[in-house]
């Protein structure tokens, strides 16, 4: 089976739902799943795309370890936790999106994911486990809240350069501030834009000389 499309019936992917079907390269979700359970897309190593449904608010437990194949994942906003070796083993995955609203990273949920070069942890963020970023053999930035807490857990292993970010400044809209280059994340939700002393980076205006908008 190298494709499967799920009916919109489907509410959940159980437990080990499709653990090992490693011919498996592309899944279509049902767009009404809401939790995808401990190993269900375990050891899928030939799976090289798959899009989380909005509807998505929790990701197992190993739910997509050793996925090696899985080259990007964008994380569906309404996703509050992200379970223990979630993403281990995915040594392909050059990208992944967190979403605003996440709450919770298990330990090891990257572990040995030797393509990921850069990551932004949203503020929302309460809890993230140890080894989050273990044994990801390239050199990386890691973004994060000024003061976060988690600086110590996520540098650990390997040395990563962490960058702080700033507070929202409108719900689920980030900035960073990296030597001269602003990058602005989830532009869509501006309303407008300004340097004067209502922007949040009015006092570091005189450092920037670059401006990147993302959405």
């Amino acid at each position: 089976m190298r494709r499967a499309e799920l009916p919109d019936s489907v509410t959940e992917i159980g437990m080990s739902a499709f653990v090992f079907c490693g011919k498996l390269e592309e899944i279509k979700l049902s767009a009404n799943v809401v939790t995808i359970d401990k190993s269900a897309f375990c050891g899928c190593w030939n799976l090289s795309r798959i899009k989380l449904p909005a509807s998505l608010v929790a990701i197992g437990d190993d739910a997509f370890s050793n996925c090696a194949g899985l080259r990007e994942v964008k994380i569906p906003a309404g996703v509050k936790t992200i379970g223990v070796k979630a993403f281990q083993g995915c040594e392909r995955l050059e990208e992944v999106e967190l979403p605003a609203g996440v709450e919770r990273i298990g330990s090891k949920a990257f572990e040995n994911c030797e393509s990921l070069t850069e990551v932004t942890i949203p503020a929302s963020v309460k809890e993230i486990g140890n080894d989050v970023f273990n044994h990801c053999a390239h050199p990386k930035t890691i973004y994060c809240a000024a003061g976060c807490g988690f600086e110590d857990i996520l540098r650990a292993v390997n040395h990563a350069k962490i960058v702080p970010t700033v507070a929202p400044v409108v719900d689920g809209l980030q900035w960073r501030l990296d030597g001269d280059t602003l990058t602005i994340i989830d532009a869509d939700k501006l309303k407008s834009l300004s340097h004067d002393e209502n922007a949040p980076w009015f006092d570091k205006r005189d450092s920037i000389k670059k401006i990147i908008i993302t959405s």
